[in-house]
């Protein structure tokens, strides 16, 4: 005979059993007469599915143009176009854009009496750009690179024949071989002798007689040089900047100094014992890596009384020694 406690053990499996079966009947009574009664378009439709959308190549996706406009592949000699600064844009009385002013137009030329003589461009090392502009003070010429003040200008950007300044007028360029504008009526020219041939620019400037009279050779590596062509050589600086290319070479993505190219023997750099392809180092100690030091090294070069190259030539390294008297 079961016990009271067997009895209530099956009187709830029995009830649990019944409650599911009616769970069940419930369903299925419920989801026959849903198909019976409502109407067809009455029945939820079934999601789309995903869509499949071809992805356009990576290669035609919308890039960042400053890769091209760094590198600047149409003009090597210009270099890196994203750090040339923007021209300024004028305004007329209301404070509103000029209606003809074209941005991409280069900037207008600057007045006063500051001149180009002469640029060095490098577009691998932009710091090793140099140009020698010519003073309205006390009108000498100096080298000066990006960022160096010129008579109250600010040098912006340095090119092969042309120089952006900022000053208080604006964004300007000095043009190399601008043309000076005459109102004037030109008078008839004479027919003058024929001139002779101008003197070789990898010269500097000299003639070969200057150049014999002024370098005396003692040895490969030993000079002595007037002080009368050295002034010659510092006051004509836009024709010394022309002598030889000045190229910095990089070792282990580090500069360990500038490589001279384009030197001939009866140039002014061959006569002083330097050949094409050295790497210059350092000049009086002062290391030639960076720009700073080149241009202190430069400056020094009017009152010096010797002078030391210490150069690399065909992976062995030298001293060529100059007595300045």
């Amino acid at each position: 005979m079961a016990t009271p406690r067997q009895r209530r053990v099956s009187a709830v499996i029995v009830l649990a059993t019944l409650a599911l079966c009616a769970l069940f009947l419930a369903q299925g009574t419920t989801r026959v007469l849903a198909a019976e009664l409502l109407a067809p378009n009455a029945v939820a439709p079934k999601p789309p599915g995903k869509r499949f959308t071809a992805s356009s190549p990576s290669f035609l996706r919308r890039r960042k143009p400053e890769a091209i406009l760094r590198r600047n592949i149409f003009d090597s000699a210009r270099g890196d176009l994203t750090a040339e600064p923007l021209p300024e844009i004028p305004l007329d009385e209301d404070g509103q854009p000029v209606a003809d002013w074209d941005p991409n137009r280069p900037p207008p030329k600057c007045t006063g009496k500051l001149r180009l003589v002469g640029s060095v461009v490098s577009p691998v090392a932009p710091d090793w750009s140099f140009a020698a502009i010519a003073g309205s003070s006390d009108g000498k010429t100096m080298l000066y690179r990006e960022g160096s003040e010129v008579d109250g200008s600010r040098v912006m950007a340095v090119h092969s024949s042309s120089v952006v300044m900022t000053g208080s007028t604006g964004v300007c360029q000095l043009l190399m071989f601008e043309e000076e504008e005459t109102t004037a009526a030109r008078a008839p020219v004479a027919k003058k002798p024929a001139a002779s041939k101008p003197a070789d620019a990898r010269s500097a400037g000299l003639s070969a007689e200057e150049m014999t009279d002024g370098i005396e050779k003692i040895s490969d590596t030993k000079y002595n040089i007037q002080r009368s062509l050295v002034d010659k050589v510092l006051a004509n600086q836009g024709s010394l900047m022309k002598s030889a290319r000045v190229i910095p070479h990089e070792e282990n993505g580090r500069v360990v100094g500038v490589k001279l190219y384009g030197i001939r023997r009866n140039s002014l750099l061959g006569r002083l014992g330097v050949r094409n392809g050295d790497m210059l180092r350092t000049i009086n100690g002062f290391d030639m890596t960076s720009p700073d030091t080149a241009l202190e090294a430069y400056s020094r070069l009017r009152s010096a009384d010797k002078l030391t190259l210490a150069i690399k030539r065909q992976n062995k390294e030298t001293t060529i020694d100059y007595n300045i008297e």
